[in-house]
């Protein structure tokens, strides 16, 4: 994501020639830099994919009759022994 302002780069912006440390830094601490230093992080979160995803997934592009049958039932068997397996559960 190329438009999201990095912290360290506000900050570096914000007080020029400084390190925002109290040696350095003639106000320190600096509220602004403390206030985009806390400030969540603007970058996604990383997630897996669930299981409830991939299988409302394949039920949608089963009722839309993007996959047939034989197709969906292939999938989730697949999908359905995959699950089972992580999550230690058998049959």
């Amino acid at each position: 994501m190329d438009d999201l302002i990095s912290k360290k780069a506000a900050n570096d912006t914000l007080c020029d020639n400084c390190d925002h440390v109290e040696a350095v830094c003639p106000h320190y601490p600096c509220k602004q830099y403390i206030a985009i230093e806390n400030l969540p992080s603007a970058e996604p979160e990383i997630k897996p994919i669930e299981y409830r995803d991939c299988a409302n997934a394949m039920l949608k592009m089963w009722m839309d009759n993007v996959v047939t049958d034989g197709e969906y039932n292939r999938i989730m068997d697949k999908l359905n022994a995959h699950w089972r397996m992580e999550n230690g559960r058998s049959n």
